[in-house]
């Protein structure tokens, strides 16, 4: 019986992804900082309460980076990663495996973020305090994650003008992306929003340095 309920349990959840995921999804695009207030919120409700209209922020991170690792799948078969077998990228040899690589490097975002906004706020780095802008950086990590995903196959597709698809795509999202977090950055300190910018930059190139580091050490 506690194996059935367990099935039970698990098959509601993933059917539910099919609702609330894209609800989830065109929520953080159209409102990202009202999402962003919104897992700060339920941060702080009580566990079986959280998100009970929305998908957890590292979950919909993970679910986001599933969707586009299938459309790579689809597109291009096989990414090069999993044929390599130097060095560390020969721990990776499966589709589950660069998956969480992938889900690692996508994280370095939310965290460097989360990190910076605390230095800045001249909060006492723990567990507690790092969970809340942590998980309302997953929400915007998302979308930024899925448009570079969908703009790096763009290549690989039989169309003409896929290179420049592939740029729109890719600007489009960085750009969102980085406004969303000057604008996060100048609303969570009250600075002017050219403060922002400066505080987004610096975490976006240490989430960066940190992301080439890590692809450098795995190829």
């Amino acid at each position: 019986m506690k194996i059935i309920e367990s099935l039970d349990e698990a098959l509601y959840s993933v059917m539910s992804w099919l609702i609330f995921y894209p609800i989830t999804l065109w929520r953080t695009i159209v409102q990202p900082q009202s999402m962003m207030d919104y897992a700060d919120r339920e941060v702080s409700d009580r566990p079986e309460e959280q998100y009970d209209d929305a998908i957890r922020p590292p979950l919909f991170l993970f679910l986001t980076l599933l969707i586009s690792h299938g459309l790579e799948v689809a597109t291009v078969a096989r990414n090069p990663i999993l044929s390599d077998t130097r060095g560390l990228a020969a721990l990776v040899d499966s589709d589950l495996g660069l998956l969480t690589l992938r889900m690692l490097l996508f994280s370095l975002f939310p965290l460097m973020m989360a990190v910076r906004l605390l230095r800045r706020q001249h909060r006492r780095l723990n567990q507690a305090s790092l969970r809340r802008p942590f998980y309302a950086q997953c929400y915007t990590a998302s979308p930024f994650a899925l448009m570079l995903g969908i703009g790096t196959l763009a290549p690989n597709l039989p169309l003409a003008g896929t290179r420049i698809i592939s740029a729109g795509v890719i600007g489009a999202g960085t750009l969102w992306y980085f406004v969303t977090q000057a604008r996060w950055f100048a609303r969570k300190l009250d600075v002017p929003f050219l403060v922002g910018v400066g505080d987004a930059c610096v975490a976006s190139l240490c989430s960066i340095a940190l992301f080439v580091l890590a692809a450098i050490i795995v190829h």
